[in-house]
């Protein structure tokens, strides 16, 4: 019997993304490509044999995969990561359904129940904050995508990651590129995996351009508006003030913001600013934000393409994969000028 052809063989056949060949195969116009890339993959789908898995399921009725998240609030970016499963799911002929238990153990349980004994071929796990498990709530035999977190003691699971050490890089290596060298950086909640990974980026920028480590400028600002307000006056109130302040979320430099301007500074010819997540505020406040874009779209995407590749019982290429976002760079950081 003849291997089964599937999107994978086609990608690596035409040097796109698997998700790119999704699209294509499935008419999906939620993306531009190319007519040439479309063309390529067509073409390679026919002469490969491969058979559009719409014709082949469409009397085994609708085909459903489980999506388990933990919680998430209206602003949280992570709903980027949601969306874009929903889209992908839907552009491969698959239903997603998402299940969100609020951190509530018993309608945990119930969903288990739920997705146990109903017709889901497929579990996405997923975490709004990026964190390791120390338990998975709800537990299935169905194939699993960790989204967002990972499990050391489930490791059947790949897990997608946002590449987070890599992203707080960027964006300090971007200041000190900019030749600043009085750069802060205001965090979330230490014990948080998202924390942790942002100040290691941001210390390692600066090492790199031996740059020495001023505690003075690493503030924990738990995410907030407020609190990132009230500790940039903090900052701002120091005998050497910092230059620059790398907000390690969009949210934070707003408050960053407000403080910056009740003393009178101007962004950036005072101080510069950089945010992360580049959600649409970026855009609306004054200056414009530069940030880092939280790559939550692609890992959301690339979720359904791992659980996909399960499914088809195809090897992935790891089991563990980092998903970086790019510096969107605005006037916020950009100078003509070098600090002392």
């Amino acid at each position: 019997m003849s291997k089964k052809v599937t999107m994978s063989d086609i990608a690596a056949a035409v040097g796109v993304s698997q998700s790119t060949v999704s699209l294509v195969l499935n008419g999906s116009t939620s993306i531009k490509i190319t007519d040439v890339t479309r063309k390529k993959v067509l073409d390679t789908a026919e002469s490969l044999g491969y058979r559009n898995k719409k014709v082949i399921h469409a009397s085994s009725g609708t085909k459903k995969i489980a999506m388990v998240v933990n919680w998430v609030i209206g602003y949280d970016p992570f709903i980027s990561a949601i969306n874009a499963c929903r889209e992908e799911a839907w552009a491969n002929d698959y239903v997603l359904v998402i299940f969100n238990y609020g951190h509530d153990k018993m309608l945990a349980s119930k969903i288990e129940e739920e997705i146990n004994n109903n017709e889901y071929v497929g579990l996405i796990y997923a975490s709004s904050m990026t964190r390791i498990l120390e338990q998975q709530r709800v537990n299935t035999h169905l194939p699993c995508v960790l989204l967002n977190c990972t499990n050391e003691s489930n490791l059947q699971a790949p897990s997608i990651l946002p590449a987070d050490i890599i992203g707080a890089y960027k964006a300090t290596k971007h200041l000190i590129e900019q030749g600043y060298r009085r750069i802060a950086i205001l965090t979330g909640e230490s014990w948080m995996w998202a924390t942790e990974q942002r100040i290691k980026g941001y210390r390692q920028a600066l090492l790199d351009a031996d740059i020495s480590l001023n505690d003075e400028y690493v503030l924990e600002a738990n995410w907030s508006l407020k609190e990132a307000y009230q500790q940039t006056l903090k900052l701002l109130d120091l005998n050497t003030p910092p230059k620059a302040i790398f907000c390690s979320s969009d949210y934070m430099a707003l408050g960053c913001y407000q403080a910056v301007i009740e003393r009178g500074l101007h962004i950036p010819n005072d101080i510069a600013v950089v945010g992360y997540d580049n959600k649409e505020l970026a855009l609306e406040v004054s200056p414009d934000l530069t940030s880092v874009d939280s790559p939550y779209l692609e890992m959301g995407r690339q979720a359904v393409e791992s659980l996909l590749t399960l499914l088809e019982n195809q090897p992935l290429l790891s089991m563990k994969r980092k998903v970086e976002g790019e510096l969107i760079v605005r006037r916020s950081s950009i100078k003509n000028h070098t600090d002392t």
